[in-house]
């Protein structure tokens, strides 16, 4: 049976096996100078790493170990590119240098190109088959591909064949919760935990459910973690997140808040997050954007129908309507995607000396400086044929994401409602709709949910209330300078009377309407998100006005909304 070497902090140490599959990958380094710089890289001294491989380099430019040393170096210090080109280098040189294709295969998927990615690992697994850290490589890059079927089966696979490797059944845990079978999911889960006890992702998976009622023993279990002061802050944050929905379903409101709000300064304190930035972008797109802009540039973009854009807040019910409209039988759901992000940032980079990356809007809602000083000027300066090229590149893009023939697709990205004006301009004929929930539903909602990718906007209330009200301020300004181009969903109204509600989406959309639709909770499509549970059931009341226990503590967030608490619902301008 696979030997475990032991846990450390709140995670398993990687069993010894994983360590054999690594060394036949990556065999010692003969080279003394190149073994002293892997020996700093392992140490983090990358200051000392690259100028011993710059010098060596530049004696023998073509050594596939330096090459890789080199790229190791400078994904790093976040030079992505270069990390690239210098391990496509290293695979030319030797191709049989598994290490190189596999750590190439690593910086293919960091740079989202997972086609290729997952040819390098294949590549690899063709002579080396059984080898389980490729495999698990593997099943991480198949569902960013939409394949999720396949995902299930060799995360099932390696989780029956190292039945004591404790992250092998926490990731298949993972892979069944997206394709719907949650009580599998949290048996799975229970094998992890009973092998680690000390796994702090089984309980922030299973918090995550938002349907899971935690047993007395697992609170205990929760609470020993944070009395170890060696459990670093992240994983503290996460088990409080836990706790406070644990104390919550006991109706221990005023522990479950303390839990939450221990949670999100924990997150906070180790956030840089400027709560002024999508004001200065909300501001910016309010001068660009007007009724004379788009007069001069009416005709612009390209023609495809294809896209609907779901826009709208986080934990906003934009999941569950994602989950509706891909139950239709014309239109395919592509989940989140971030392709608007790399487009504006590849445009504004040909201009700049800077990487594409600078100018996205990062994690979720965070807008970086160089957007908000960029941004503007772009705009002015995109002429036809850039529009059009754009919108055509975009909807290309989607296209090869899809697993499906479907005529239509969704896009849920939710920063996207920060480009509602340059998806006009680019895709005139696309459909935007924005879903909206009560403010303080939506908030509470967002205060108690860990976001596995950080969402910093939401570890303070007031900064939570402040964003919102940016949020409609933004999409009441592109309601009055495009009259009826984008189409307004309200969650409460959907929850209460859905097959009204979504007759007018559909006419909207200039799409039949399906009974499929209301049957929703059926579809087995992968859902990806933290909203995986609520999209699986039917349409319940209970889901409406859960922040009332807490309200009492909810004066910044309500201070915060200002008038928007009373007229977020209002129609459009």
């Amino acid at each position: 049976m696979p030997k475990l070497t032991g846990t450390t902090g709140g995670n398993p140490v990687a069993p010894d096996f994983l360590a054999t599959a690594r060394a036949n990958l990556f065999p010692p380094l003969r080279n003394l100078t190149l073994a002293e710089a892997a020996e700093s890289l392992g140490e983090g001294r990358g200051d000392v790493a690259e100028p011993l491989l710059k010098r060596f380099l530049a004696k023998r430019p073509n050594d596939p170990d330096a090459l890789n040393l080199m790229a190791d170096v400078a994904r790093r210090a976040g030079r992505l590119d270069e990390a690239e080109r210098l391990l496509a280098r290293a695979v030319a040189l030797a191709p049989g240098g598994t290490g190189f294709r596999f750590n190439y295969a690593l910086i293919l998927r960091r740079c989202d190109k997972f086609v290729d990615s997952l040819a390098q690992l294949d590549a690899i697994l063709s002579a080396d088959p059984e080898n389980p850290l490729v495999r698990e490589r593997k099943a991480a890059i198949l569902p960013l591909l939409g394949r999720d079927e396949e995902t299930l089966v060799l995360r099932r696979e390696l989780a029956q064949e190292f039945p004591e490797w404790p992250d092998a059944w926490l990731h298949y845990g993972q892979a069944l919760r997206r394709m719907g079978f949650a009580e599998d999911a949290i048996a799975a889960w229970r094998k992890a935990l009973a092998l680690a006890p000390r796994t702090v992702a089984v309980y922030a998976n299973l918090a995550d459910l938002k349907t899971y009622r935690f047993a007395e023993p697992e609170i205990a279990g929760m609470e020993a973690l944070l009395a170890d002061p060696e459990i670093p802050a992240p994983d503290r944050a996460r088990l409080h997140f836990g706790l406070g929905q644990a104390r919550g379903e006991a109706m221990q409101y005023a522990r479950s808040f303390e839990h939450y709000a221990r949670a999100n300064a924990l997150l906070r304190a180790q956030t840089a997050f400027d709560p002024g930035g999508f004001m200065a972008h909300r501001e910016n797109c309010e001068h660009i954007f007007t009724p004379e802009f788009f007069r001069a540039r009416q005709g612009w973009g390209c023609s495809s129908r294809a896209p609907i854009f779901i826009v709208g807040m986080p934990r906003s019910g934009s999941t569950l309507l994602e989950q509706i409209l891909s139950s239709h039988s014309m239109i395919e759901g592509l989940g989140e995607l971030a392709d608007l992000d790399k487009l504006v940032g590849q445009k504004l980079s040909e201009t700049t000396e800077r990487p594409p990356h600078e100018f996205w809007i990062s994690g979720w809602f965070e807008f970086r400086s160089g957007l908000l000083e960029e941004f503007p000027r772009l705009m002015e300066r995109l002429d036809a044929n850039d529009v059009r090229a754009l919108g055509r590149q975009y909807a290309a893009g989607a296209r090869g994401r899809q697993t499906t023939s479907r005529q239509f697709f969704t896009d849920k990205g939710l920063r996207n409602f920060g480009y509602t004006g340059l998806i006009h301009l680019m895709l005139p004929a696309a459909k935007i709709v924005d879903v909206r929930r009560h403010p303080l539903d939506c908030g509470w909602s967002l205060f108690r949910s860990h976001f596995p990718g950080g969402q910093p906007f939401s570890e303070r209330l007031a900064d939570i209330g402040h964003h919102y009200r940016n949020y409609v301020g933004l999409m009441r300004h592109f309601e009055h300078v495009l009259p009826g181009r984008i189409y307004r969903v309200l969650y409460d109204s959907l929850v209460a009377d859905p097959e009204a509600e979504l007759h007018r989406l559909f006419a909207y959309l200039e799409l039949p309407f399906e009974d499929a639709c209301l049957c929703f909770h059926e579809n087995r499509r992968a859902v990806a998100t933290i909203s995986s549970e609520q999209v699986r059931t039917p349409l319940y009341q209970s889901g409406l006005a859960q922040w009332q226990p807490y309200e009492s503590w909810l004066g910044p967030l309500k201070a915060a909304l200002g008038p928007v608490l009373d007229s977020w619902s209002a129609a459009p301008l």
